[in-house]
């Protein structure tokens, strides 16, 4: 059986790999801001634990806002009727009141019912709402089943889940096309395995299913010339025509593009230079400098002429000139300055501090 472990993605692998196997967990507690393997691994204990004709008599759903854990609990302990086992579950189980009763099941855990828990916490960084870990309900939730928090994917880390995903599904991305659909979705793993997934319905039977930045531009409703990703290429070869280019379009479209959110991509952008920087001190080979920063090694080159461009010292004052301007964009500091005029100082300070 699958052991817990700090990181949601091999854990995620393991608890799929038994189920895949047929080794089932009495009891599966699913919580944490990351929805999508919560989501991903309810539907396949679901779709794995039963066989369809058996599903009508032994699978069970309650809602939390509707169920009574009282209830719940005593679902869980009937015995199967005409099937081999029964699948109890829980869905949106942050919504039922009362949740630790259900930690009464605790005491006599029926080995013919399989009860599936899934907690959504909310997803967003602001929000601090989470499962109660002091509660009996969680505390000894592992000693009885499988316990898993799904932590939402690092930023930075998301075009690499992307490629990941990308080859489960048979297909191949480009770089620069995983770099352009993490900008199209964020951090939102169902959003991008939605858009995966209409992506592969374009390729017929037979044809080489590879993903390529044309594809993600024209079916996903994202200009390949106006972008993050290209904003943040451009400042690296200070391609100055580009970079005004870009900001002007981005004062343009305020709602596509809010300065904060451009301003946090460009933060992360820059951090990762001053990363190159303090790798290629420790003289670390081109590979190993890609898996510091966190890239796909077929950008490396990107990095090696920001680092140059912006040389160690630069890129901390680029840093701290972002931080100035993160504070001027949500306080008065910005004085008559719209954000359109905020993003253009922004990008000529960089260009030129």
């Amino acid at each position: 059986m699958a052991k817990n472990t700090s990181d949601t993605v091999q854990q995620f692998a393991a608890i799929e790999a038994d189920i895949l196997a047929g080794r089932f967990s009495p009891y599966y507690l699913l919580f944490g801001k990351e929805h999508f393997y919560i989501d991903r691994l309810c539907s396949l204990i679901m779709d794995r634990a039963l066989p369809p004709e058996e599903r009508d008599f032994g699978q069970l759903v309650f809602y939390g806002a509707d169920a009574d854990p009282a209830q719940v609990v005593s679902a869980a302990r009937q015995y199967p009727m005409m099937v081999s086992r029964q699948v109890v579950v829980v869905k949106e189980a942050q919504m039922m009141k009362k949740i630790e009763i259900l930690a009464d099941y605790y005491s006599n855990i029926v080995p013919t019912t399989i009860l599936i828990v899934c907690y959504k916490t909310p997803n967003d960084n602001t929000s601090t709402k989470n499962i109660d870990k002091r509660t009996k309900f969680y505390k000894d939730a592992s000693k009885v089943g499988v316990v898993f928090e799904s932590n939402p994917v690092p930023e930075g880390r998301i075009p690499l889940w992307i490629e990941k995903y990308v080859s489960s599904k048979g297909m191949e991305i480009t770089p620069d096309a995983s770099m352009m659909l993490a900008e199209a979705c964020g951090t939102d793993l169902n959003k991008i395995a939605l858009e995966v997934d209409k992506l592969s319905r374009l390729f017929g039977e037979g044809e080489q299913k590879r993903i390529t930045a044309d594809t993600v531009e024209e079916n996903v409703g994202i200009s390949r010339d106006y972008s993050v990703f290209e904003l943040t290429k451009a400042l690296s070869s200070k391609d100055v025509a580009s970079c005004y280019k870009i900001a002007v379009f981005f004062g343009q479209s305020p709602k596509r593009f809010p300065i904060q959110m451009v301003m946090g991509a460009l933060s992360s952008h820059f951090i990762k230079i001053l990363r190159y920087h303090a790798a290629a001190a420790d003289r670390a080979s081109r590979q190993e400098i890609a898996s510091a920063i966190g890239i796909n090694p077929y950008f490396i080159g990107e990095y090696e002429t920001a680092a140059r461009n912006y040389p160690l010292k630069k890129c901390m004052k680029v840093i701290a000139t972002l931080r100035e301007y993160d504070y001027r964009s949500k306080s008065n500091a910005r004085g008559s300055a719209d954000d359109g005029e905020l993003m253009l100082e922004l990008v000529s300070r960089i260009l030129n501090g």
